[in-house]
């Protein structure tokens, strides 16, 4: 009967030792798991980051494409503009200087 009370003892010591080397094995391994998460995460935020950057950059680019190409056409619009009237413009100029150069008296 002792034999019998020893080896249920040793057993149940045995199983413990596996259980315990068993828990240990497993914080090991979540642990590992967690550090693999925590590497994916960063690298993902990183990559998140550098697109967004990349997208910013193309869009400021495509920004200033459109500002120039309307500062342009303004541009190019105000040119025809003062040239189909350049002769009223000429003309109104003309009287403004006759108007300041002639005498109220005559």
């Amino acid at each position: 009967m002792q034999e019998i009370v020893t080896k249920v003892l040793e057993a149940e010591k045995a199983a413990e030792q596996r259980l315990q080397e068993a828990r240990s094995k497993a914080a090991e391994i979540r642990a590992q798991a967690d550090r693999e998460v925590q590497d994916r995460m960063q690298k993902a935020r990183e990559q998140a980051g550098k697109r967004s950057q990349e997208i910013l950059e193309k869009a400021r680019g495509q920004a200033q494409e459109e500002y120039e190409k309307a500062v342009q056409q303004t541009r190019e619009e105000n040119e025809a503009f003062f040239q189909s009237h350049d002769q009223d413009v000429e003309g109104a100029a003309k009287a403004v200087i006759q108007r300041i150069t002639k005498p109220e008296w005559t």
